[in-house]
């Protein structure tokens, strides 16, 4: 495996681990406390580093304003979304849906430059994922109320969305040459203002996770602040479809995260990991072109910020 792509395969078991760690932990207002934490904490740490590196800093918002805007919009979408929905259905079910679709999200956009067997695996994927995700959230989803189901799954498949949209940007700014330091640095803006807005809107929720605030800081710097500056590095660096490709192991991973912490063994789950992982790993190594220019650009728009 190459470099970006084994460097995003650590960022994938560190978020995994993570995940499984949060899923039951932590109720709406705990889950935006988070959020700003762990994103506050992620733009000071590489803006400092950024500085002491002499990066490009204020150059790139200058020359990139607007993918940096795209970029804290996309960011704020797949991440809020994502640990929110963690509130409403089991981190199995919400991570097998946001990462499953997304080499199909990738293939579609390449348009006539992705091959049939993009779609066919992207697919593949998918029905496997998804199989995983019946497997270990069946029981559990089914105790979910219809209401809470169909808003935790809506705001997966949002996260899903936005993060293939993160690969397919991260992959331009990769070309454009600007350091992952520096994305890192000024891509968290809109998540963490956003999550402290939502949070404010319910004070008394505030004075209950103030004893929580040490665990949530530990946690962030481990499923954000590490993982996502190596994601940054990768999705620069690698082709897009493989990157999505090796993050549709999560569901996987997450799920014997949570066998680590206490949820209960299956051996079909199990199976299911392993034929996961083995399709993802084999097909990220597959040599393939260069990645094209996506067909949908318009998410994605080009020109100065000035």
């Amino acid at each position: 495996m190459n470099a970006p792509l084994a460097l995003i395969g650590v960022a994938v078991l560190l978020q995994a681990g993570s995940s499984g760690f949060l899923s039951g932990r932590l109720d709406g207002a705990q889950s935006l406390l988070f959020s700003t934490i762990a994103f506050a904490l992620a733009t000071v740490v590489f803006t400092v580093i950024d500085r002491v590196r002499r990066g490009p800093g204020r150059g790139v918002l200058r020359a990139h304003g607007r993918l940096m805007v795209t970029a804290n919009v996309l960011t704020a979408v797949t991440f809020i979304s994502f640990y929110l929905s963690l509130v409403y259905v089991p981190a199995a079910l919400a991570v097998s849906i946001e990462t499953a679709i997304g080499p199909l999200v990738i293939a579609i956009a390449a348009g006539r430059a992705a091959r049939i067997g993009d779609h066919l695996v992207g697919w593949v994927l998918i029905g496997c994922s998804g199989a995983l995700a019946l497997r270990l959230s069946g029981d559990a989803a089914g105790a979910v109320p219809m209401g809470r189901l169909v808003t935790g799954v809506g705001l997966a498949l949002l996260a899903g969305l936005g993060a293939a949209g993160l690969a397919l940007l991260s992959k331009r700014l990769g070309r454009l040459a600007v350091p992952p330091v520096t994305v890192t640095a000024n891509r968290f803006h809109l998540t963490y203002l956003a999550a402290l807005v939502l949070l404010a809107l319910d004070p008394p929720a505030v004075a209950e996770v103030r004893t929580r605030l040490p665990l949530l800081v530990l946690v962030g710097l481990v499923a954000v602040v590490v993982p996502l500056y190596l994601l940054q590095v990768g999705l620069q660096r690698a082709d897009s479809l493989g990157a999505m490709t090796l993050i549709t192991t999560m569901p996987g991973l997450t799920y014997l995260a949570q066998v680590a912490f206490g949820a209960p063994f299956d051996p079909w789950a199990l199976a299911l990991t392993v034929v996961i992982t083995v399709i993802a790993v084999g097909y990220a190594r597959m040599p393939r072109p260069a990645d094209p220019e996506p067909a949908v650009v318009v998410s994605l728009p080009q020109g100065s910020g000035r």
